[in-house]
């Protein structure tokens, strides 16, 4: 459980940074077009992290694996929300809006829409983690934040 606990935090941090990055410029041209991009290629983007944190789920109650998932997803985007765009950018006006927290709300409900629509799925893939599966997860993590790091530099 606790390999399990570590890798789907890696997969929050991935897929955080990763979104900014896709995000980041479409954001900068327009709010509304921002928006509209989260809306509609974020779901896809935590969709898949949220597929794969559950196929690696250890756990025999995969119902409690979703719960677990969804807790993770949420904690983890709210606390990297708070130290990017609060902490970090000074943004707090472009963090609170109702689009956040319909994101938010969006991260708990998916674990739970994904097992009823791919259980069968999520079953037959299941394995366990790897020291590997690691590996690609770091890889785009770190070039993520590097990119963001430069983009918050050259503002």
């Amino acid at each position: 459980m606790k390999k399990w606990l570590l890798y789907s935090l890696a997969v929050v941090f991935t897929l955080y940074w990763t979104g900014n990055i896709i995000l980041w410029y479409p954001w900068s041209i327009s709010a509304n077009i921002g928006i509209a991009m989260m809306l509609s290629i974020m779901p896809l983007l935590w969709g898949f992290g949220i597929y794969i944190c559950l196929i690696h789920y250890n756990g025999k109650d995969l119902l409690m694996g979703c719960a677990l998932t969804a807790l993770i997803m949420v904690v983890g985007s709210v606390i990297l929300d708070y130290i990017f765009f609060g902490l970090i950018r000074g943004a707090w006006n472009d963090l609170y809006k109702p689009t956040t927290f319909y994101g938010y709300g969006f991260l708990v409900i998916l674990p739970f829409i994904e097992l009823f629509l791919f259980r069968k799925i999520i079953l037959r893939k299941k394995r366990n983690i790897l020291a590997k599966d690691f590996i690609p997860l770091g890889i785009v993590s770190l070039i993520s934040v590097i990119i963001q790091t430069i983009i918050v530099i050259n503002l």
